[in-house]
């Protein structure tokens, strides 16, 4: 059989070309990354509560969470970290199989959902991430460079996230430098002093006005609707013509404090060569290709950038975490074609 398919030069061939063209096909569908993607079976739970104190935080936050997830099978351990407004949960599971964490991922977002129940009204919605080296660190990192650390950057910034987290092969946009805009109240204690009102009763009558409250249910014919009466929205001015009750009765909240737009606290602070910027981390997701996402950012970048005039920023690739990958890509193509030569040579 083995003489009759070396005589036959053509089948022969025809069987070669096959084997490359599957081979080529091959690795053209194999992902571009340099480090193989490892699930470690690590899940990261963080909730914020803003303006809390880390002992309201790991009483009111991390400790009914705890609870919710102990009713999920398979965890190794779990350790938790509470500061000032943020809780933050560490879930190690057993070295399961992939369908059996598929599953108990699943449990693990169903019994911190039906936590939510038992948190503060204020309290954000917690998220889940599953670390992976896919999404544990960067594959680049841009830069949204301003004239100014003002509200045109703080806007610019924010929309560029999540432009870039809609691209094909994004699994998150972690952002540097950005705060997210608040309604300050300014009062001035001696006037509240004077009218009679306290600083907490303030507080309280301008939290009321942003909280949404369900007001029962609308029976119309056979259908049932939910009613919720929605809080304010972020004007300023229409906060400021809000009553409140002091001792001779309403008083407008202009009258007692001053009500303007801002931004949290800086935290973080990024600089681009002495200019202010938001620092955007990419991470990919499991199975894209780190090349071809890379390229879709720099596309979007290029496209944005000639924009710079109107929008006030300019887009810089400062991290670029493909170019050890090309490098690695580029020698094992020079030893795969050194190595189909040397085959060829020797067949021939």
């Amino acid at each position: 059989m083995y003489a009759r398919f070396l005589q036959n030069h053509v089948l022969a061939n025809l069987a070669f070309v096959l084997v490359l063209g599957i081979g080529f096909l091959a690795y053209q569908m194999l992902p571009r990354q340099q480090d193989p993607s490892i699930n470690f079976n690590w899940v990261q739970i963080t909730t914020i509560l803003p303006g809390a104190s880390a002992s309201d935080i790991e009483q009111r936050v991390t400790e009914p969470l705890e609870d919710a997830i102990r009713n999920v099978s398979d965890i190794k351990f779990a350790s938790s970290n509470s500061r000032e407004a943020v809780s933050s949960i560490l879930v190690r599971f057993e070295d399961i199989d992939t369908r059996t964490y598929d599953k108990r991922i699943a449990d693990l977002r169903r019994e911190i959902q039906n936590a939510e129940s038992d948190l503060p009204q204020e309290v954000e919605d917690p998220k889940i991430f599953e670390l992976t080296t896919a999404n544990a660190f960067p594959s680049a990192t841009v830069a949204v460079v301003g004239n100014a650390n003002d509200e045109t950057l703080r806007q610019q910034a924010y929309q560029v996230q999540k432009d870039i987290k809609r691209l094909d092969g994004a699994d998150r946009v972690d952002a540097v430098g950005l705060q997210d805009p608040e309604l300050q109240v300014n009062f001035d204690p001696e006037m509240l002093q004077a009218l009679g009102v306290a600083p907490v009763q303030l507080a309280n009558t301008v939290a009321g006005y942003f909280r949404d409250s369900s007001a029962g249910t609308l029976t119309l014919g056979n259908q049932s609707w939910l009613v919720q009466i929605d809080g304010t929205d972020a004007d300023p001015a229409l906060l400021a013509q809000r009553p409140l009750l002091g001792v001779d009765g309403e008083l407008a909240i202009e009258r007692l404090a001053r009500i303007e737009r801002a931004r949290q606290k800086a935290r973080q602070l990024a600089q681009i060569d002495g200019r202010p910027s938001v620092l955007l981390a990419v991470m990919k997701k499991e199975n894209a290709n780190t090349l071809e996402l890379l390229e879709r950012i720099k596309g979007y970048l290029d496209q944005r950038n000639q924009l710079t005039e109107v929008t006030g920023v300019e887009l810089v690739l400062v991290d670029d975490q493909t170019i050890p990958t090309r490098d690695s890509i580029s020698i094992m193509q020079n030893n795969a074609l050194i190595g189909l030569l040397m085959v060829l040579v020797v067949a021939w």
